[in-house]
Protein backbone atom coordinates (compact mmCIF):
# COMPACT_ATOMS: atom_id res chain seq x y z
CA UNK A 1 0.00 0.00 0.00
CA UNK A 2 2.92 2.24 0.68
CA UNK A 3 4.17 2.18 -2.59
CA UNK A 4 0.98 3.16 -4.03
CA UNK A 5 0.76 6.31 -2.30
CA UNK A 6 4.55 6.35 -3.11
CA UNK A 7 3.80 5.89 -7.45
CA UNK A 8 0.28 7.26 -7.17
CA UNK A 9 1.59 10.90 -8.42
CA UNK A 10 5.15 10.80 -8.11
CA UNK A 11 5.03 14.88 -8.71
CA UNK A 12 3.11 14.56 -5.42
CA UNK A 13 4.37 14.44 -2.33
CA UNK A 14 3.50 10.95 0.38
CA UNK A 15 2.09 12.35 3.25
CA UNK A 16 4.55 10.42 5.34
CA UNK A 17 7.40 12.73 3.16
CA UNK A 18 5.43 15.72 4.15
CA UNK A 19 5.24 14.32 7.83
CA UNK A 20 9.00 13.82 7.70
CA UNK A 21 9.39 17.61 6.25
CA UNK A 22 7.00 19.08 9.34
CA UNK A 23 9.27 17.03 11.86
CA UNK A 24 12.53 18.34 10.68
CA UNK A 25 11.78 22.00 10.42
CA UNK A 26 9.87 22.20 13.53
CA UNK A 27 12.79 20.76 15.16
CA UNK A 28 15.20 23.41 13.28
CA UNK A 29 12.66 26.29 15.11
CA UNK A 30 12.65 24.75 18.11
CA UNK A 31 16.73 24.41 18.31
CA UNK A 32 16.74 28.03 17.39
CA UNK A 33 14.12 28.81 19.74
CA UNK A 34 15.68 27.31 22.47
CA UNK A 35 19.29 28.88 21.37
CA UNK A 36 17.31 32.32 21.86
CA UNK A 37 16.52 30.91 25.77
CA UNK A 38 19.90 29.91 26.48
CA UNK A 39 21.30 33.20 25.33
CA UNK A 40 18.87 34.87 27.13
CA UNK A 41 19.58 33.13 30.23
CA UNK A 42 23.80 33.58 29.53
CA UNK A 43 23.22 37.32 29.33
CA UNK A 44 21.17 37.65 32.28
CA UNK A 45 23.50 35.86 34.59
CA UNK A 46 26.96 37.77 33.28
CA UNK A 47 25.25 41.12 32.86
CA UNK A 48 22.22 41.27 35.00
CA UNK A 49 23.79 42.14 38.75
CA UNK A 50 19.94 41.68 40.24
CA UNK A 51 19.67 38.90 38.67
CA UNK A 52 23.37 37.34 40.00
CA UNK A 53 22.07 38.44 43.11
CA UNK A 54 19.08 36.27 42.79
CA UNK A 55 20.89 33.32 41.85
CA UNK A 56 23.63 33.20 44.70
CA UNK A 57 21.00 33.45 47.35
CA UNK A 58 19.21 30.69 45.08
CA UNK A 59 22.61 28.84 45.63
CA UNK A 60 22.48 29.50 49.59
CA UNK A 61 18.85 28.56 49.75
CA UNK A 62 19.82 25.01 48.03
CA UNK A 63 22.65 24.30 49.45
CA UNK A 64 20.67 25.29 53.22
CA UNK A 65 17.87 23.03 52.11
CA UNK A 66 19.93 20.00 51.56
CA UNK A 67 21.67 20.06 54.47
CA UNK A 68 18.20 20.31 56.61
CA UNK A 69 17.02 17.63 54.48
CA UNK A 70 14.05 19.21 52.88
CA UNK A 71 11.25 16.84 51.76
CA UNK A 72 9.74 16.38 47.97
CA UNK A 73 7.06 18.81 49.35
CA UNK A 74 9.46 21.63 50.82
CA UNK A 75 11.91 21.13 47.42
CA UNK A 76 9.24 22.17 44.74
CA UNK A 77 7.97 24.85 47.30
CA UNK A 78 11.61 25.87 47.14
CA UNK A 79 11.95 25.08 43.36
CA UNK A 80 8.57 27.03 42.06
CA UNK A 81 9.62 29.89 44.58
CA UNK A 82 13.10 30.53 43.75
CA UNK A 83 11.90 30.33 39.58
CA UNK A 84 8.99 33.07 40.16
CA UNK A 85 11.70 34.89 41.22
CA UNK A 86 14.23 34.23 38.69
CA UNK A 87 11.51 34.75 36.03
CA UNK A 88 10.20 37.92 37.43
CA UNK A 89 13.71 39.66 37.14
CA UNK A 90 14.68 38.41 33.83
CA UNK A 91 10.85 39.69 32.73
CA UNK A 92 11.80 43.07 34.47
CA UNK A 93 15.17 43.15 32.34
CA UNK A 94 13.80 42.66 29.21
CA UNK A 95 11.34 45.66 30.14
CA UNK A 96 13.91 47.84 31.06
CA UNK A 97 15.73 47.00 27.86
CA UNK A 98 12.87 47.39 25.41
CA UNK A 99 11.74 50.45 26.86
CA UNK A 100 15.93 51.77 26.71
CA UNK A 101 15.46 50.80 23.21
CA UNK A 102 12.58 53.13 22.52
CA UNK A 103 12.68 55.94 24.99
CA UNK A 104 15.75 57.51 24.82
CA UNK A 105 14.87 60.88 26.99
CA UNK A 106 12.56 60.77 29.85
CA UNK A 107 8.74 59.57 29.58
CA UNK A 108 6.16 59.29 32.49
CA UNK A 109 4.54 56.32 30.64
CA UNK A 110 7.94 54.47 30.68
CA UNK A 111 9.02 55.43 33.95
CA UNK A 112 5.49 53.68 35.14
CA UNK A 113 6.79 50.44 33.11
CA UNK A 114 10.26 50.05 34.81
CA UNK A 115 8.79 50.83 38.46
CA UNK A 116 5.74 48.01 37.14
CA UNK A 117 8.07 45.72 36.63
CA UNK A 118 10.67 46.58 39.40
CA UNK A 119 7.22 46.28 41.99
CA UNK A 120 6.69 42.70 40.63
CA UNK A 121 9.97 41.70 41.26
CA UNK A 122 9.47 42.59 44.60
CA UNK A 123 6.13 41.13 45.17
CA UNK A 124 8.36 37.91 44.12
CA UNK A 125 11.15 38.57 46.32
CA UNK A 126 8.45 39.14 49.61
CA UNK A 127 6.54 36.15 48.77
CA UNK A 128 9.71 33.84 48.83
CA UNK A 129 10.70 35.17 51.99
CA UNK A 130 7.79 34.44 53.30
CA UNK A 131 7.84 31.00 51.67
CA UNK A 132 11.35 30.66 52.98
CA UNK A 133 10.32 31.64 56.67
CA UNK A 134 7.79 29.19 56.39
CA UNK A 135 10.06 26.37 55.38
CA UNK A 136 13.39 26.95 56.89
CA UNK A 137 12.28 28.49 60.77
CA UNK A 138 10.93 24.83 61.65
CA UNK A 139 14.06 23.28 60.52
CA UNK A 140 16.21 25.16 61.87
CA UNK A 141 14.56 25.89 65.33
CA UNK A 142 14.09 21.89 65.13
CA UNK A 143 18.11 21.81 64.89
CA UNK A 144 19.03 24.71 67.21
CA UNK A 145 17.13 22.44 70.12
CA UNK A 146 18.58 19.42 69.23
CA UNK A 147 22.37 21.33 69.28
CA UNK A 148 21.68 23.25 72.52
CA UNK A 149 19.96 19.76 74.43
CA UNK A 150 23.53 18.71 73.89
CA UNK A 151 25.29 21.01 76.05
Amino acid sequence: MNRQLQTANPKRPTVWAKWREFIKNEGARRATGFRAAFSGFRRLATSERHFQLHLIAATCAVILAAFLGFSRLEWALLIVTIGLVLVAEGLNSAIEHAIDTTTPSFHPLAKAAKDIGAAAVLIAAIVSVIVGLLLYVPKLWALWGQLSTRH
